[in-house]
This record gives C-alpha cells, sequence and structure tokens, in this order.
C-alpha cells in the first residue's frame, strides 16, 4: 500500500501536519494533523509500497513494543487513511 497523493510533513505550532503538494493540492486540499506515531506511519507511506504486515512490524520496532500491540494502533491509522480515501491499497 501507499499514499495515493504526493504530501509534505512539516511542524506548524509545534505539530505535525501533512499537506498535498503541486498537482495533488488540487485533488486534496486540506491538512491532515498527525501525531508522534501517525507522523511515523505518514512517513513510512511516503516511501513507496509497503505491506501493512511489514509497517506493523517496523512500527513495532521503532516504538519498541511487540507487533500485537503495534497491530490496533497501525490498523486504526491505516483505515482513517482509507476512509479518507487517501491510501492506496
Amino acid at each position: 500500500m501507499k499514499l495515493r497523493y504526493k504530501f509534505v510533513v512539516r511542524n506548524v505550532g509545534g505539530k505535525p501536519v501533512a499537506v498535498a503538494v503541486g498537482m495533488d493540492n488540487n485533488r486534496f486540499n486540506g491538512m491532515i494533523r498527525l501525531n508522534q506515531s501517525g507522523e511515523w506511519i505518514f512517513k513510512q507511506l511516503q516511501e513507496g509500497p509497503i505491506s501493512q504486515e511489514a509497517l506493523m512490524s517496523r512500527f513495532a520496532a521503532e516504538f519498541g513494543i511487540t507487533e500485537e500491540t503495534a497491530k490496533p494502533a497501525v490498523l486504526s491509522f491505516l483505515n482513517t487513511l482509507r476512509e479518507g480515501e487517501l491510501l492506496d491499497d
């Protein structure tokens, strides 16, 4: 899976946000507020296609938790992206 649009992630007012850039800004007009884990997941998706399983494994390693603990957080964030039609599976 990967992000449908090209985004940049910036710090605005001390909080990370993602904003679509270039022509994608015409298709997705707005910004996405992220927390620390959401920012990390978002950046992984920006790097190119990644499987859900690989994403969960990397997330668990990055945050020092088990994959079982990582699973609900990762799935919740991915579902939010899917609902917003921001993710290509």
